[in-house]
């Protein structure tokens, strides 16, 4: 029987940031991860050289856990440019902050989709969120996202053409119910910061944690059989005992462990294609707010080059599944790139397609304070469901509970 003062189950950020905080002040840890690699749900897979993250994923420099816990040059960062291209039925149109591209500020004047009263109001939105703390955005009252975006009166077009397609891809959520708190705060976020993928894919995240880590306390390839009281027991007959746990994993995870009950979540599938002739090569996210099945795509080989053969350019195209799942086929993913980019689609090939139907956990409400209604005497729950779903959530999440833990050991 192993024993230690406390034992992290699960490896993903929320583990790995825990583990962090304990090896910073010498607290005693095993990291106890099923697979025989870290990361959770940042994953990333080469694919006949191509390099595929499970799932859209971005980093937003503007994190406050990103700026407390990474480091943003050493995962050799590939930019967005800022904005989005947006489909208007017919073309994609531009949209950028002028603040930040000076330049197209004259296209305002005549944009198809913003209207001069949709500018006036996302420059007083900006204004505002610049001057408000993240206290005082998870302070305001909770409504809908949707809600939101009506309150604050935007045009239809700027609604339908922009925000609800971006914030869909945000939160995975077709009907925008998530909270207007965590709305806010990632657009401040987003005007404060620049989105990113590393040159190694999502995956460079979790690994740039792991190398902080004595390799030594990390226990990988074991699947937990059973939990009694802090007696853990294992796949491989290894039993752990420990003062306190940690559990770091997905809720559906720790539901099981622990008997929690049912939680609602957000599935998404993401397709990657390959082709020699991109019929546009810019690093612009593009988003469709139209009734079809692509909810935005990118052209991955315009951010990062290295993410594809030479010669080859990867497409990521998002689809966010509704209650009318049979409309989300693949066939009707290439119909509708068939809408962009006419009859070469015909030559791209699908490199593969990840569905995740537990991605994101639904957020109608939302904190910046810990969900701790789970914890016990020495059990403490972490991950991004217990605060908000997203690598700040996870990163987070994981450092504050470590740093509760560490209170109880030191107080004790």
């Amino acid at each position: 029987m192993k024993q230690t003062q406390v034992a992290i189950i699960g490896a993903g950020l929320a583990g790995l940031s825990a583990a962090k905080e304990f090896e910073k002040h010498n607290i005693d840890y095993l990291l106890i991860e099923k697979e025989d690699i870290v990361g959770g749900k940042q994953k990333t897979s080469l694919i006949n050289g191509y390099q595929c993250d499970h799932g859209f994923q971005i980093l937003l420099t503007a994190y406050p856990e990103v700026i407390k816990q990474l480091n943003i040059k050493a995962l050799n960062p590939y930019y967005f440019k800022n904005g989005a291209k947006v489909w208007n039925q017919t073309s994609f149109k531009t949209i950028t902050d002028p603040f930040q591209n000076p330049f197209y500020l004259p296209f305002l004047l005549y944009h198809p989709i913003l209207s001069w009263n949709d500018c006036w109001k996302l420059f007083k939105l900006k204004l505002s969120l610049k001057n408000q703390s993240s206290a005082d955005i998870f302070a305001s009252k909770n409504i809908t996202t949707a809600s939101l975006f009506e309150t604050l009166e935007f045009s239809k077009k700027c609604q339908d053409y922009f925000l609800k397609p971006f914030f869909r891809g945000v939160f995975l959520d077709d009907e925008l119910t998530t909270s207007a708190r965590l709305c806010l705060f990632y657009w401040k976020c987003f005007l404060e910061g620049t989105a990113l993928i590393p040159h190694d894919g999502i995956t460079a995240i979790p690994h740039q944690l792991a190398n902080q880590l004595n390799s030594k306390n990390i226990i990988k390839n074991t699947a937990i059989t059973n939990i009694n009281k802090t007696l853990i027991s294992t796949h491989t007959d290894t039993r752990i005992k420990a003062d306190f746990i940690c559990c770091a994993t997905d809720y559906k995870t720790a539901a099981t462990l622990y008997n929690l009950p049912d939680k609602t979540y957000q599935s998404v599938t993401n397709y990657y294609y390959e082709t020699d002739t991109p019929p546009l090569n810019n690093s612009y996210l593009h988003l469709d707010g139209s009734a079809g099945p692509i909810n935005n795509f990118h052209n991955v080989t315009a951010i990062n080059k290295h993410s594809s053969p030479k010669g080859k350019y990867l497409f990521s195209v998002t689809s966010i599944p509704n209650k009318q799942t049979s409309e989300h086929y693949e066939k009707n993913i290439l119909n509708q790139l068939k809408l962009y980019f006419g009859n070469q689609i015909d030559t791209w090939n699908l490199v593969t397609q990840f569905h995740i139907p537990q991605a994101l956990p639904h957020q109608s409400i939302s904190h910046s304070v810990l969900n701790t209604h789970y914890n016990t005497q020495n059990t403490y729950f972490c991950g991004d469901w217990t605060v908000q779903g997203s690598i700040q959530g996870a990163l987070s999440s994981g450092r504050k509970t470590a740093k509760q833990i560490i209170n109880r050991i030191q107080t004790s």
